[in-house]
């Protein structure tokens, strides 16, 4: 027993050993998984995917998913689920580009009305989670229902376009 301590005092330094001890490898090998995407695909496209264009068009694209990610961490964190915010989202787009569109809106009021609309469908299903003790996930599975429902009321099931210019 003590020459085993001695041999792995001489070998390695206790700083050495407290880093690795520190070291937790799941959480690095996202990092290290989305390197090798990275690097996989700039292979593949001949460098076109590390490309200035191509990271602009990325983020451009990603952009509502990371705002509805945003939101969703709130909600994830105080240990509930939010099944609607999809269908809230698509709800809200709808009601966007029927205004602008078949109402002659203009930017500025559509998006202080959606806003308000997505404000007034939060505070119903919180009421309902918080005051009424409904647990989130049947709450929000009615809400998608219902969001999904009255788009393809307001909508008819038809696109909406073109949109103005704003």
């Amino acid at each position: 027993m003590e020459l085993r301590k001695a041999k792995t005092s001489v070998n390695s330094s206790p700083v050495k050993q407290s880093l690795l001890k520190n070291v937790d490898v799941r959480a690095y090998t996202m990092i290290v998984g989305l390197i090798v995407i990275w690097i996989l695909f700039s292979i593949l496209t001949d460098g076109t995917f590390l490309s200035a264009r191509n990271i602009s068009n990325l983020t451009l694209q990603m952009a509502v998913v990371a705002i509805l990610g945003t939101g969703m961490v709130m909600v994830i964190v105080t240990g509930h689920i939010d099944l609607s915010v999809g269908s809230l989202v698509g709800l809200v787009g709808g009601v966007a580009a029927a205004l602008m569109v078949w109402n002659d809106w203009g930017t500025l009021p559509t998006v202080l009305a959606v806003l308000a609309l997505g404000l007034v469908a939060g505070a119903i299903q919180g009421f309902a989670t918080v005051y009424l003790n409904v647990p989130s996930f049947i709450v929000t599975l009615g809400g998608m229902m219902v969001f999904k429902g009255i788009l393809l009321g307001i909508t008819e099931g038809v696109s909406i376009a073109p949109m103005n210019e704003g």
